[in-house]
């Protein structure tokens, strides 16, 4: 198995595209990150609530404009209903 590595290049391939890197100077710029301070702990029960409040207001939000569009007499006839 073969695996393509910017540091060994595999001399059979169906494309000959390559992208230049400064490897070295991409090390030495990672050297110097710094690591991404913690602003809050998320939980993944703070996720799951988001998630379901943002789907419970895109819900409303449907039924809200659907309601809306079937009581004005000049789009209702846009709504398709199951008979």
């Amino acid at each position: 198995m073969i695996a393509d590595d910017p540091t060994q290049k595999i001399e059979l391939k169906s494309f000959h595209a390559a992208i230049l890197n400064d490897h070295e100077g991409l090390q030495q710029e990672q050297k110097q990150y710094k690591p991404v301070p913690i602003i809050r702990d998320v939980t993944s029960a703070i996720i799951h609530r988001n998630y379901e409040y943002i789907r419970q207001e895109i819900s409303d939000l449907i039924d809200a404009e659907m309601e809306r569009i079937i009581n004005d007499p000049q789009k209702a006839n846009q709504v398709l209903t199951k008979k």
